[in-house]
């Protein structure tokens, strides 16, 4: 019985393991595995409308809701649809119509449907028709229409600075770019001088009273304003009324808590995975971009963003999770309403803010030329990918190289300073070890010679000043690895050279270690030398500075 047992569970077995060898697909030589889809399904909840259909993409990429309206259930002629959740018979939406969701599974989205009519914005619906505020829910103020018009800008810096707190000035420019009712004189603030690039919003909001100064008398301009004081603000451009929305940690006693609940209820804020608010946090200014957005409604159209040669903020590249919302509101264009969204059309492109050269944002560096960011293209021996990077082609590679350069250098080093911390890194790090020679006239092997020499701590004369040469370039400096000889005899030998104020230098610094480690010469320095000085001759046969 035991023995027949035995066979039963190996025959089961085998059949198990050839089910499951017969299910993986065998590709063809040259045949690539297609990416990953992911599909989101949208399920009626019992509606009398068919509810939209499927919806895939590549998982990690982005959907825009449909902007789709449902009719009530059958025999509850008195519910209205209020949006999507992931949970059977939900009694509030986890997404709303036209939302931007970021997809790395598949997922079922139910309809969630309310007793109380869906808030009606001004002027616009939350499904994207064209409403009129009802007299029950009177807008306070109008918002503008027509182009989506800018609302938000980078800084002179070039950079987007998602991530920082929106300050208190910001956040009135932001209200006065959207808001209609400009009047010219408001509170007049002690700390709001009458030149300040604020001072128009700051006093026209504050004088529709969308904003509030402080009991001292000063507005506080530079402050980050916090989702509080910004749920406060926002509450005053949306209707009234809607189902109330609470959160764990805004108590009916905070001095914000109606205007938390509104803004809520309305779908501009959400709450943490655990239910709070957190009224006394910093508003974010990619957060608010994303919220503006919704009370505009408007959405990104991304085909049109990653086609176009918008201004570009490196420390927004297309894989930042808010891309899209903040290609929306720092761009002007015309738009065309779609089921998805929003179709861009007469997309106005500005130029960087930066004179052109090279920059170092967040750790990479960045090409300026004619007032935008290089994408995709080659300049001198710098290539730079899709997002503006550059890039040794080895993604690997360029993230030492960035960890270096930001571990050995900083901002209040010169240009020489920062170029001999990296050359005494080359030099000092690292020994001799013979490898292939380089063949002259070959291009592209620096990135090679320079991984495997970080990665076994040992290279010949090559490896030595292709790391050096392409942590110059990390730098924005135009270094060129040469492929010449050293000597009477014309040795095979590689150094590098950078072109620095016109004039071109040499930087060997296999050949300085070899002086201090094996003869014990600390004298000879090969740091920055013109050719004329050298203590060597160096033949040069291809590379180098053009």
């Amino acid at each position: 019985m035991e023995q027949k047992l035995r066979r039963w569970a190996a025959a089961l077995l085998a059949a198990v393991l050839l089910c499951c060898a017969l299910s993986v697909q065998t590709l063809a030589p040259g045949q690539v595995m297609a990416a990953s889809q992911v599909t989101v399904s949208f399920h009626a909840s019992g509606s009398g409308t068919e509810a939209p259909a499927p919806m895939s993409v590549e998982q990690g990429g982005q959907i825009i809701l449909p902007q789709t309206q449902l009719s009530s259930p059958m025999g509850m002629t008195d519910w209205y649809f209020a949006g999507w959740s992931e949970h059977i018979s939900a009694s509030v939406p986890d997404y709303m119509p036209g939302d931007a969701l970021y997809l790395t599974r598949s997922m079922d989205l139910y309809a969630v449907f309310t007793r109380t009519p869906p808030s009606v914005g001004p002027g616009d619906s939350p499904f994207g028709q064209t409403t009129q505020p009802s007299q029950s829910q009177p807008a306070s103020f109008t918002i503008k229409t027509g182009p989506h018009t800018k609302y938000m800008s980078g800084g002179d810096d070039g950079l987007f600075h998602p991530s920082q707190p929106l300050t208190r000035a910001e956040m009135a420019q932001m209200l006065y770019n959207i808001v209609a009712e400009r009047p010219s004189r408001g509170a007049g603030f002690s700390d709001v001088p009458s030149d300040s690039w604020y001072a128009p919003a700051v006093n026209a909001m504050a004088g529709l009273g969308i904003l509030e100064g402080y009991s001292d008398g000063s507005f506080r301009p530079n402050q980050p304003i916090t989702r509080a004081e910004s749920a406060k603000a926002l509450a005053n451009l949306i209707p009234s009324g809607g189902q109330p929305r609470t959160f764990r940690d805004v108590p009916a006693s905070h001095p914000a808590c109606a205007a938390i609940s509104a803004v809520g209820s309305y779908g501009l804020f959400t709450g943490d995975p655990n239910g709070n608010f957190n009224p006394d946090a910093g508003f974010q200014r990619a957060e608010a971009a994303v919220v503006f957005n919704k009370l505009l409604n408007r959405t990104p159209d991304l085909s049109a963003a990653y086609s176009r040669n918008l201004r570009y903020f490196p420390d927004v590249p297309t894989s930042h999770w808010a891309y899209g919302q903040v290609m929306e509101a720092s761009t002007t264009h015309g738009h065309t309403p779609t089921a998805y969204g929003e179709q861009w059309r007469d997309v106005q492109a500005e130029a960087v803010p930066l004179a052109d050269g090279y920059y170092r944002f967040c750790g990479r560096l960045y090409c300026v030329s004619g007032g935008q960011f290089l994408r995709s293209a080659t300049q001198e021996c710098f290539t730079f990918d899709a997002e503006g990077r550059y890039t040794t082609g080895d993604t690997e590679l360029d993230e030492r190289l960035n960890a270096l350069v930001e571990q050995y250098t900083n901002d209040s080093m010169t240009r020489d300073q920062k170029l001999r911390a990296l050359y005494n890194y080359c030099r000092d790090s690292f020994s001799y070890l013979k490898r292939p020679l380089v063949e002259v006239g070959s291009t592209g092997w620096e990135p090679g010679y320079a991984s495997s020499f970080l990665s076994m701590g040992k290279g010949n004369c090559y490896s030595f000043s292709s790391l050096f040469c392409l942590l110059a370039r990390n730098l924005g400096q135009p270094a060129y690895t040469v492929v010449g000889g050293l000597g009477k005899k014309a040795a095979p030998h590689g150094w590098g050279e950078i072109q620095l104020d016109g004039t071109v230098y040499l930087f060997d610094p296999q050949l300085e270690w070899r002086y201090v480690h094996d003869y014990g010469y600390k004298s000879h320095n090969l740091f920055k030398i013109l050719q004329k000085n050298a203590p060597h001759i160096y033949t040069k046969r291809s590379g180098g500075t053009p």
